[in-house]
Formats: C-alpha cells, sequence, structure tokens
C-alpha cells in the first residue's frame, strides 16, 4: 500500500509552483510583520522631544522650538521662544508664521503664532496626519523678513 506523502501529487507543475509561490509570500509577509512589531517596540526606541534650539539664517534671531506634549500623530502644539542675538532680548510684538510639510507626501499647513508671553509665541493644531519626517520653517516677519529657521522632527 501506498502512504499518502509517497503518492505522487495529482496537480500539475503549474498548480503545485502556484502554491509553493503562495506559501512563500505567506511566509514572508508573516516574518515582515513580525520585524515591524519588534521595531516599535524595540529596546533604545525613543520618541521624539519636540525641542529644537538654533539660530535663525540671517544670523539675527535665536528660534528656541519646544512641543508643548509628546510628538503625535494627530494636531500638536508648540511654543516658540524668539531671541535677538545681539542684546539676548526677546522678540517681542513680531509676526510669527510656521510651514509644516512632509516632503514627498503634499502635507502642508501654515500656522501663525500668537504672542502669549514676551518673546513666546504658540503655535497651535499644527497637524501630523501620519508618521514619518515633518519639516518646519519658521518665519519672523516684520514688514519684512527678519529671520526664519528650519527645523525636522520624527513623528511615529
Amino acid at each position: 500500500m501506498i502512504e499518502p506523502r509517497d503518492r505522487p501529487s495529482t496537480r500539475s507543475p503549474r498548480e503545485r509552483r502556484g502554491a509553493r509561490a503562495r506559501r512563500a509570500a505567506r511566509a514572508a509577509l508573516a516574518a515582515l510583520a513580525l520585524l515591524a512589531l519588534q521595531g516599535c517596540g524595540a529596546d533604545g526606541w525613543e520618541p521624539d522631544p519636540g525641542k529644537r534650539l538654533d539660530a535663525g539664517l540671517n544670523g539675527r534671531i535665536e528660534f528656541s522650538v519646544a512641543s508643548t506634549a509628546p510628538l503625535e500623530i494627530g494636531a500638536n502644539t508648540f511654543h516658540v521662544r524668539l531671541t535677538w542675538l545681539d542684546s539676548r532680548n526677546p522678540v517681542q510684538r513680531i509676526k510669527l508664521r510656521v510651514y509644516s510639510m512632509m516632503l514627498g507626501m503634499r502635507h502642508e499647513s501654515v500656522h501663525d503664532g500668537v504672542e502669549i508671553e514676551p518673546g513666546v509665541y504658540e503655535v497651535a493644531n499644527v497637524p501630523f496626519s501620519m508618521a514619518g519626517t515633518y519639516d518646519m520653517q519658521i518665519r519672523a516677519l516684520a514688514a519684512s523678513l527678519i529671520d526664519e529657521a528650519e527645523f525636522s522632527f520624527e513623528v511615529y
């Protein structure tokens, strides 16, 4: 008597190749899913704290940016402290405009800052619609551009 595993397949070679390919594809997807899950909880991964500090491109203003909560997908709020580099005094009563974008994805938004204390501006409801890298261009404006800075944030 022939055991079932010793019997020749009744499937055609083409059907056998297709079944093998489907099994291989399912195994590859399962492996990728496991790697993705492991990456999300990997040791040493820390969320972006949302804090940046740098002098503007024109060298007149220091821009200090801090998110009010950990960065997340959805609406985020930032506080931007502006300081004159020459005198170290706060930059007051100026128009602050923030352009946020995810390069290559066309996720863009424009926000105006509201001065909440001398030299500190709040920029509310900055949307990060998906995980990835977002660039924020911050401009200090009077009658014309005074200074600007650009920062990148990682959102997961």
